[in-house]
């Protein structure tokens, strides 16, 4: 069976940062929800976490937890929007190394991609448009496929149709 693993950021990817609602025309999503999660505005569609939930069952498809929000992801985020990723393992690193060759994210994702050799990684992350050597190094490197959702919209469902058509490619 195929292994597929899933590196998944919050802000600009399950967190839409958009002032507003985003639009179903650019999203493709038509049910978006705000909650406060320690003190910060989570907005995000609802299809998308069932989505997550959905995807995170499938036999092969694993999920790991690549964000800032670090233990807070699974602890206070998932309740919050129903998101049942509290036992999906979370990459840590020094916060405070970001950008370039030593953004922490690129050090965790290149470490845990090495260590677990999946057929397929899916980086799902905002910020990897402005980190040129990670983004390189996701399009070069064979078997993984690099999602860099719009920050103010998150995830949309085009999306997810390709994320989830790699991981059907992928079987």
């Amino acid at each position: 069976m195929a292994r597929t693993i899933i590196y998944l950021d919050v802000d600009g990817v399950i967190n839409a940062i958009r002032n507003g609602t985003p639009s179903q025309k650019r999203t493709g999503f038509k049910d978006f929800r705000r909650t406060t999660v320690n003190g910060f505005q989570i907005q995000y569609a609802q299809e998308l976490i069932d989505w997550l939930n959905s995807i995170s069952e499938i036999d092969g498809v694993e999920i790991k937890w690549l964000t800032t929000w670090q233990e807070d992801a699974p602890k206070n985020l998932c309740p919050a929007i129903g998101l049942f990723g509290w036992d999906w393992e979370v990459l840590g690193g020094d916060l405070t190394d970001w950008g370039g060759p030593h953004w922490w994210k690129y050090k965790a994702i290149r470490e845990d991609h090495s260590k677990h050799k999946p057929d397929l990684a899916i980086w799902i992350d905002d910020d990897l448009k402005l980190e040129v050597r990670a983004h390189s190094w996701a399009l070069e490197t064979m078997n993984v496929m690099a999602v860099i959702p719009d920050a103010l919209d998150g995830l949309t469902r085009d999306a997810l149709d390709g994320i989830t058509a790699a991981i059907e490619a992928s079987k």
